[in-house]
């Protein structure tokens, strides 16, 4: 993915988590791996710049 993309990518999920938090919505989307493992990063302070995508790794 291009920058621009990822930005599109992170822009929605901001909006959903917004929409989590300020209503009844509800998704029930599964934590599926790849997730897992960005959540894990975020919550390490691992967050670093990549030259290519290394969470499936």
């Amino acid at each position: 993915m291009n920058v621009d993309q990822h930005l599109k990518v992170a822009q929605w999920h901001i909006e959903q988590a917004r929409l989590h938090a300020t209503s009844e919505h509800t998704c029930g989307c599964p934590v599926n791996e790849h997730y897992h493992k960005i959540i894990q990063e975020v919550e390490a302070g691992k967050i670093e710049e990549e030259l290519s995508c290394s969470v499936d790794k």
